[in-house]
């Protein structure tokens, strides 16, 4: 879950503002592989050590942090997205 402590968020939120930056300065056609790269290079950097030593262990909690935040994502936008729609559109 994405609800780290207030005081664990400083270290970490003037690199996500400045990469954040950058990737909403590319066009749209480029925007989505420049944000899988930067996704997964972060990813590969914090859960693949730097001998190379892989391990199922560690690609199983790489895939449920993004399809954690894929979830939270989706829970707190794309729902409240959809609500909107069905207001101004009706349901189905």
């Amino acid at each position: 879950m994405p609800y780290i402590p207030q005081s664990d968020r400083p270290e970490y939120d003037t690199m996500i503002a400045e990469l954040g930056r950058l990737l909403a300065q590319q066009p749209p056609e480029k925007r989505k592989g420049h944000g899988n790269y930067v996704i997964t290079q972060i990813l590969r950097s914090a859960w693949v050590p730097s001998s190379g030593a892989e391990s199922y262990s560690n690609f199983a909690d790489i895939i449920s942090t993004l399809e954690c935040a894929k979830l939270e994502m989706y829970r707190r936008w794309v729902a409240a997205y959809e609500d909107k729609a069905i207001a101004k559109n009706r349901d189905l």
